[in-house]
Order: structure tokens, then C-alpha cells, then sequence
């Protein structure tokens, strides 16, 4: 169970890192620097509370079936 959990994983984390790169990239087309790491640091921070929140979720999900 801690293998496929581990896979689950590593699959969220590439599949966010997928969208994250090609917003980032966007993001950095602006004219102003300072706007664009802005949007870097906003694109980075969603993202990662994105997978907080995924993570969290799974575990609730994966401690309840392990109770049943």
C-alpha cells in the first residue's frame, strides 16, 4: 500500500509541475519583472496548497478504508 501510495505521489506532483512550468513561462512574458515573479510566486504557492490539500484528502481517504 505505501508503494502505490508513494506512485499516487510522484503522478500529483508531475502533474501539477506539468501545468505549473507552462503558467510560469506565460506569467513571465510581462514587462515588468517585478510583475512577473509575482505571478510565480502566486502559481507556486496555489500549487502547492493544491497538493496540500490533495494529500490531506487522501490520507483521510486512505485511514478511513483502513479502519473498515
Amino acid at each position: 500500500m505505501k508503494k502505490v501510495l508513494a506512485a499516487l505521489a510522484a503522478v500529483l506532483v508531475m502533474v501539477l509541475g506539468a501545468f505549473t512550468v507552462p503558467a510560469a513561462a506565460a506569467a513571465g512574458v510581462a514587462e515588468d519583472g517585478a510583475a512577473a515573479r509575482d505571478d510565480v510566486q502566486a502559481i507556486t504557492v496555489g500549487s502547492l496548497a493544491f497538493m496540500l490539500m490533495i494529500t490531506a484528502a487522501g490520507a483521510v481517504v486512505y485511514y478511513t478504508a483502513r479502519s473498515r
